[in-house]
């Protein structure tokens, strides 16, 4: 059985774990972005990179994004800022669907997988 690896995080979860070659993240929320869809948007990315970082991969290797907006009217601009993150050739598998977060400030959630 391959090991599972716990890097970071808190009582209640893990940050990332990597078993047989797949790095698993945390859902992601901002935490530092400004109010609108956009900065929180590339706030998420940012420490998403930081946690493929540190699990040893990068975005170039992602493989499926779950997406969750507070409101999907924000759809067309959180894909503006999205659409420049992900490398092209190198798209993941995607699904974005409209969620109640756990704070009325927060208006994106993203949870990733990538191959180490």
């Amino acid at each position: 059985m391959a090991e599972l690896k716990r890097i970071s995080g808190t009582a209640r979860m893990s940050a990332v774990i990597t078993h047989n070659g797949t790095a698993y993240l945390k859902g992601v929320t901002s935490r530092n972005g400004p109010p609108d869809i956009a900065g929180q948007t590339r706030d998420v990315l940012g420490q998403i990179d930081q946690l493929l970082a540190r699990a040893g991969t990068s975005k170039e290797n992602v493989i499926q994004v779950m997406i969750w907006l507070s409101d999907i009217a924000d759809f067309d601009a959180m894909n503006a800022v999205y659409d420049a993150w992900v490398v092209e050739g190198r798209q993941p598998v995607r699904a974005c669907v409209q969620a109640s977060l756990a704070s009325r400030d927060l208006r994106v959630e993203m949870q990733v997988q990538a191959a180490i």
